[in-house]
């Protein structure tokens, strides 16, 4: 089923097309298309109530729950967009996303304020409850192009920004000729933290298409958990964070049995990872998927297969998504050639509206450029690629990992290259650690080793990049871990280690 509707708009023609089809499942609780869309309706009159008019952004801090997603609906269907804020984040985060938003209306659990704003407070309910008594929402005209949703995504500077999503960008990938896994019959477990683009892809995948969504309570789906859905709610439809997958196929590669679509990225894929998968479940398609949260979700994907397990560089990032172009510039912004390593550009429909409140960011990242003769819009994404002769795209590094370091330019990539070819390392991530002023004052390496080589010592891992590098380019510090930190998004915590590398 096609979804070119706004969200709100889409699930509501669900509910009336198939109204006893199960859009949620939470613990033992399965819920229609039918309530799901009538408590919708029922929030935005609350929502509107409380001065919630279209083009606001409302902060939700509501713990992931089927009521949260009925109050995003109810948000959407009031013209609004909503962002969803971890209730549990330290008050002075919490306070630095509000000040970047006009939020009118802040949602929570309990009466007081937060920033010096007052909550509204919606009490837990069942949704059987918040959908009595329906009636149909006068919704005001919704477009496409019109806000959604807000993502925070903290950058490399720590300081969170805000990415004003459309309805468009969210639906680009879903419905008829769009990513497999999505629709009627398929199941996709909701487990991506709230504010992240990723938790998009979960839910709106598949309750704009017919399908349903598992809402899993706990902060990362565990493979014990994963075994549990697959085998009682039927879950075929998952995506993962590489550092996840990563743990995955470590610690109970079999709990992925069942699964008939997977999809793992944020992060450079591990080539002896995908290929244990392959090995145990070769007729399962495995994607690669790469993207920005500022061109939501996924820009790229490639179906990973044995051949790619030796491509020099690592596994490529593959082929736009649907309703998305890839462009590969040179320094000048001129395209580059096939072969020729440049800045990844995104184009297309996925691309956010801006930063909310932050106009020279916006100016800086979103810019336009010439393609066959015709301006368009286009994401800097900071990360540098290029195509090969197929029209693949091959991911190298971010620019800005790209350090100098006592006059000589050193690619932190090449070092995890290195170290990966060391038999016994499992994982790995070089860090430049920095002073107070900024400037890198050494290379840290932290590395993870499989079980039957925990006699790999730091001075023999250093010993062994001492035949593969140059001198200058051998770190430091060389630290080994039972496991490398993963942060609350389920990506490699990477401040966490700089941190550590400081101490």
């Amino acid at each position: 089923m096609s979804t070119r509707l706004p969200l709100h708009l889409a699930v509501s023609r669900l509910a009336s097309a198939s109204p006893d089809a199960t859009a949620l499942i939470q613990n033992t609780e399965r819920i229609s298309y039918r309530t799901l869309a009538a408590a919708g309706d029922n929030y935005a009159r609350l929502l509107t109530s409380w001065g919630v008019r279209q083009g606001d952004i409302v902060a939700l801090m509501l713990r992931r729950s089927a009521q949260l997603v009925a109050v995003q609906l109810g948000v959407l269907a009031c013209g609004a967009a909503y962002t969803g804020i971890d209730p549990r984040w330290p008050a002075s985060r919490v306070a630095s996303i509000l000040g970047q938003l006009d939020a009118p209306v802040v949602v929570g659990r309990a009466p007081g304020d937060v920033a010096g704003r007052p909550i509204r407070v919606i009490a837990p309910e069942p949704l059987a409850s918040a959908a009595a008594d329906p009636a149909p929402f006068d919704s005001p005209d919704v477009a496409l192009d019109d806000p959604a949703t807000v993502f925070f995504t903290s950058g490399t500077t720590g300081v969170s920004k805000g990415v004003v999503t459309t309805h468009r960008a969210v639906t680009r990938m879903f419905g008829t000729n769009a990513l497999d896994g999505f629709g009627p019959g398929h199941v996709t477990p909701q487990a991506a933290p709230l504010p992240w683009d990723m938790y998009a892809f979960e839910l709106w995948g598949q309750l704009t298409t017919g399908g349903t969504c598992v809402i899993v309570a706990e902060d990362h789906l565990m493979p014990r958990r994963l075994r549990a859905l697959i085998s009682e709610e039927r879950v075929d439809t998952l995506w993962l964070t590489t550092s996840l997958f990563n743990l995955f196929v470590d610690e109970d590669i079999d709990g992925l049995e069942g699964l008939k679509h997977l999809y793992v990225g944020g992060e450079k894929q591990s080539p002896p990872h995908v290929g244990r998968f392959l090995d145990r479940f070769p007729d399962i398609p495995i994607w690669n998927g790469y993207g920005p949260a500022e061109n939501c979700m996924l820009t790229t994907l490639h179906r990973m297969g044995p051949a790619d397990l030796s491509v020099p560089g690592g596994i490529p990032l593959g082929q736009a998504v649907p309703g998305t172009g890839v462009v590969v510039v040179r320094d000048d912004g001129s395209p580059a050639a096939t072969e020729e390593s440049g800045e990844i550009l995104a184009t297309g429909a996925g691309l956010a509206l801006g930063y909310v409140n932050d106009s020279a960011l916006t100016r800086t990242k979103f810019i336009d450029i010439e393609i066959d003769g015709e301006s368009q819009r286009a994401y800097r994404t900071g990360d540098m690629g290029h195509f090969d002769a197929r029209g693949v795209l091959h991911y190298r590094d971010r620019i800005d990992r790209q350090i100098k370091l006592n006059g000589n330019r050193i690619e932190l990539g090449d070092i995890e290259s290195a170290a990966r070819r060391i038999e016994a390392v499992r994982a790995c991530v070089a860090v430049a650690i920095r002073g107070r002023n900024g400037q890198v004052e050494h290379i840290a390496l932290y590395y993870s080793i499989d079980a039957d080589h925990c006699g790999l010592t730091p001075r023999d891992v250093r010993r062994q990049l001492g035949t593969m590098l140059p001198s200058y380019a051998i770190p430091a510090a060389v630290e080994r871990l039972d496991a490398l930190p993963i942060s609350a998004n389920g990506k490699l915590d990477v401040r966490a280690l700089s941190e550590r590398g400081r101490r």
